[in-house]
């Protein structure tokens, strides 16, 4: 139903409701319809069932199980067809020109750069000790929860070493690790969660090493280990994660671009958030992926949720 009669359209509320410009106009035009109208600047986030005019058409305020959004779907749907037809017809409505963007809210992909897929899921341990998939109380918690990484061209490049003997072990550079550890390494799955500070990060370790060398490719091995916690005593922390990274990064000579990036973040979670309520009790298991993204596709535009702070997401500034 959402493939045939909507065209999707993402945006970060934190964005939208703050940039000044033709696109946050239109934002808090169509929001304002709805029941958060952004007093005081607060959130105006939901999803939005709106025209091309800008008429807001139907209004929930978060995903829900597929048959209450179905119904909010048909809701919009049946609004639709209550107007005009002349408001309805293709072309009723115009953009000749691209307005001018508020640089202060834009983001894009770092020219050159990569995107990754950043997956993480809650797990749990079966009566054997294996990992096996986690339930939450809190609707959605159960689902997988997704944010991009973002790596330089010059960050990417740091991976390649000049030195491309098999065995050969070099420390990742501090600026990715503590991207990985700060904004990637969170449990997101029940909403919008804390990031960590920089302070928080107790120790993080990642390790690069060599494990296949040819003139067509080069294979590395990631390994690390990260504790993140709110108490440099662990177990005083009200939230913490400790887990342990492995994966595997190819890289093409010819053409020069990494065609792999497969890294697993495993380990312990504990606490909660603001805005992350309905974590489960003590340590449980949770695991992140890390994946190469297409970074012509529409969907993997969409920056990371840490780059709001662009300057602090790569580390400009202490």
């Amino acid at each position: 139903m959402a493939i045939e009669n909507y065209v999707p359209v993402t945006g970060d509320d934190w964005y939208q409701r703050r940039r000044e410009d033709s696109e946050g106009e239109f934002f808090r035009k169509v929001a304002d319809q709805g029941p958060r109208k952004g007093e005081g600047g607060s959130t105006r986030q939901g999803i939005y069932m709106f025209t091309a005019a800008g008429k807001l058409l139907a209004y929930k305020n978060a995903g829900q199980a597929p048959d209450v959004m179905r119904d909010v779907l048909r809701q919009g749907l049946r609004e639709w067809n209550k107007l005009p037809a002349a408001d309805r017809k293709p072309g009723a409505v115009r953009a000749d020109s691209l307005p001018k963007q508020d640089p202060r809210y834009t983001r894009r992909p770092p020219t050159g750069g990569l995107i990754l897929d950043v997956y993480t899921r809650i797990l749990d341990r079966d009566s054997a000790g294996s990992l096996t998939r986690g339930d939450c109380d809190v609707p959605g918690g159960s689902r997988a929860a997704r944010d991009h990484l973002w790596l330089t061209e010059e960050e990417w490049k740091s991976l390649i070493p000049a030195n491309t003997t098999v065995g050969y072990q070099f420390p990742l550079a501090k600026p990715i690790t503590e991207r990985i550890a700060r904004f990637h390494l969170v449990d997101n799955t029940r909403g919008e969660p804390p990031l960590w500070k920089r302070e928080e990060i107790r120790s993080c370790e990642m390790t690069l090493t060599i494990e296949q060398s040819t003139v067509t490719h080069l294979q590395l091995r990631l390994e690390g280990s990260v504790l993140a916690a709110t108490n440099a005593d662990k177990e005083k922390a009200q939230r913490g994660f400790e887990a342990r990274l492995l994966g595997n990064i190819r890289y093409q000579a010819a053409p020069k671009v990494i065609d792999r990036f497969d890294v697993i973040a495993l380990g312990d979670h504990w606490g909660e958030g603001p805005f992350t309520r309905g974590a489960r009790l003590g340590a449980k298991p949770l695991g992140i992926a890390f994946a190469l993204a297409d970074k012509d596709a529409a969907a993997n535009q969409v920056p990371p949720q840490a780059a709001r702070d662009l300057e602090d997401y790569f580390g400009k500034r202490r």
